[in-house]
């Protein structure tokens, strides 16, 4: 038998005496947290929301086992920046703040969950009691989802009105609206009787209430928003036109808690459960009856719409 031959029969013969087994690959360890922060955009009041979130951090804390923190932010970027800035852990966001935050920490975040009616949201016009009682509006009776052609068919009453947004990151009371007006063929910057205005501070309830006073004659709001408001301010701000439905809120975590703690967050809004006293109060929150598993793939629409309004400048 020849050398080489020798050699690799010695070979064989110590690989099958000490065979090779290949390691997993070490896990990073489950980071100890003694304390979850999070946070909201800051569509209404930040006084109602800061009452309303201590709601929260009551039942996460008590599902998680350690203290839960809600912490202001000053507007809806401050939600996104915080969250990738590690001042926050996971924030309620909208369907654009929701994406942005997907670009600020390059994908490292997690999409928990949604209302069931995030996934077919809507946005309402809404016109001051005066322009429908003179005949330019017509209040609608129906508040199911709209249609483009039915937009469109408010050109012109549109064209003599004063128009309001909501936040210029508000994915209800801007951006789709924006993109459904367009779609409708309707210039957001030339359709109404002067600029657009914005609601940049008190979130939706702000738009609500500059079109009840006669600030603006018409603006657009996040439907919930306008549901919950009173009988009074109803009446002085009926819907005319209903959006067509788009992806909105979702909670979203920071992937830097691990995957443990995301998965006991998503475990703690899927559990909840209207039937149950100690959800209700929970729940009311959202204006929710329950939160379904937030799966990313449904807002692929909404970074289409982002990234078609990131080319004409309408946002970063």
């Amino acid at each position: 038998m020849s050398a080489l031959r020798v050699l690799l029969s010695l070979v064989a013969a110590a690989a099958a005496a000490f065979p090779f087994h290949a390691q997993p690959l070490a896990q990073d360890p489950a980071p100890k947290l003694e304390v979850l922060r999070f946070s909201g955009i800051p569509d209404a009041d930040k006084k109602d929301l800061s009452k309303q979130y201590e709601v929260v951090s009551a039942y996460l804390s008590k599902e998680l086992g350690l203290r839960v923190e809600f912490v202001n932010v000053p507007d809806y970027n401050g939600a996104v920046t915080s969250l990738a800035a590690n001042k926050i852990d996971f924030a309620w966001l909208g369907g654009v703040t929701a994406v942005q935050s997907e670009e600020r920490t390059k994908n490292a975040v997690t999409f928990i969950a949604a209302r069931d009616t995030d996934l077919k949201f809507k946005s309402y016009f809404i016109a001051s009691q005066a322009l429908v009682e003179s005949g330019r509006f017509k209040k609608l009776e129906s508040l199911d989802y709209g249609t483009l052609e039915q937009l469109k068919a408010l050109a012109p009453a549109l064209k003599q009105s004063s128009f309001t947004f909501g936040d210029k990151l508000s994915t209800s009371g801007h951006f789709m609206p924006r993109h459904f007006l367009t779609e409708a063929g309707l210039d957001p910057e030339s359709a109404f009787h002067g600029k657009p205005g914005y609601q940049l501070q008190g979130g939706h309830s702000a738009t609500l209430k500059a079109v009840a006073s006669g600030a603006f004659d018409v603006g657009v709001l996040n439907y919930a928003s306008w549901e919950k408001a009173d009988d009074a301010t109803k009446a002085a701000a009926p819907v005319i036109a209903v959006s067509p439905s788009f992806v909105d809120y979702c909670w979203v975590a920071h992937n830097r808690v691990g995957k443990e703690t995301i998965a006991k967050l998503r475990a703690a809004f899927l559990q909840l459960d209207p039937k149950n006293p100690a959800h209700e109060p929970v729940l009311k929150v959202f204006s929710a009856s329950k939160f379904v598993d937030a799966e990313p793939k449904l807002w692929d629409g909404m970074r289409a719409v982002m990234k078609a309004a990131r080319e004409r400048g309408i946002v970063e």
